[in-house]
């Protein structure tokens, strides 16, 4: 993971998630967003550390991966609020904890 993130992204540290869009029409028609590279360690250890059980984690983990492959991101706070809203109302719709405690979600 921490040579994919410096290769792909310039950071040489390991991460949690990485994706990759692909944006791209396959031959049926079904768009293919693209693939997500997660590190099964730190989501284990973010488990622990966020008092979070693993399956909600890895939930967790997926959303926020495929929201940037939909193009959310988070570089700045307006994004990062935008983004976060999103993904505590996608964890509540399949009955896990909000990820993240904010004010107006």
């Amino acid at each position: 993971m921490k040579n994919l993130n410096l290769k792909y992204r310039g950071k040489n540290k390991s991460t949690n998630i990485l994706s990759f869009p692909f944006n791209s029409f396959i031959n049926t028609n079904k768009k293919l967003l693209g693939d997500l590279v997660l590190c099964k360690k730190i989501i284990e250890k973010e488990s622990l550390k966020y008092k979070k059980t693993l399956e909600s984690r890895w939930a967790h983990m997926i959303i926020h991966g495929t929201l940037h492959l939909l193009g959310y991101d988070h570089k700045n706070k307006k994004e990062k609020n935008i983004m976060e809203k999103k993904e505590n109302k996608i964890m509540l719709s399949l009955n896990y904890e909000k990820p993240y405690f904010m004010k107006n979600s």
